[in-house]
């Protein structure tokens, strides 16, 4: 019995680790810096909650936003207030900052199935690479 214990989870982590930088699961950590987003893509799956844990590991602020998303049970913690951010919109889906070297949490449930553009609406930073990809499953 542990040895089939034991093999399965072998296997479980095996599996796991074949799924490159993409994460499929209800609670990530994403990295932000000068200019990227790690991982990317995120991967998760509609109806279910998703909890993303933001740390900027930049030397400024950076923070993620998704302009159009079909979401219920919006909340964020620990994100900045008001920022600087691109005047092009005034409201955004999903949203929240995060200070130089701070971390902040978004949590949601997305009820669309899609691939959604995730950027840094800092001056800038878009433009200079600051986008990933969130995949709705």
């Amino acid at each position: 019995m542990k040895k089939l214990i034991l093999l399965l989870a072998v296997f479980t982590l095996v599996l796991t680790a074949c799924g490159g930088k993409a994460v499929d699961a209800a609670a990530i950590t994403v990295t932000m810096k000068e200019f990227a987003f790690d991982p990317n893509p995120i991967k998760v799956s509609a109806g279910t909650p998703v909890e993303i844990t933001l740390m900027n590991e930049g030397s400024v602020e950076h923070d993620f936003v998704i302009e159009v998303i079909s979401v219920t049970d919006l909340s964020t913690e620990g994100g900045m207030g008001e920022h600087e951010m691109s005047t092009e919109h005034e409201e955004f889906d999903l949203h929240t900052s995060v200070a130089a070297g701070g971390t902040g949490i978004l949590r949601f449930t997305p009820t669309e199935p899609g691939t959604y553009q995730i950027f840094c609406s800092v001056p800038g930073h878009k433009e200079a690479g600051m986008i990933a990809e969130l995949i709705v499953e």
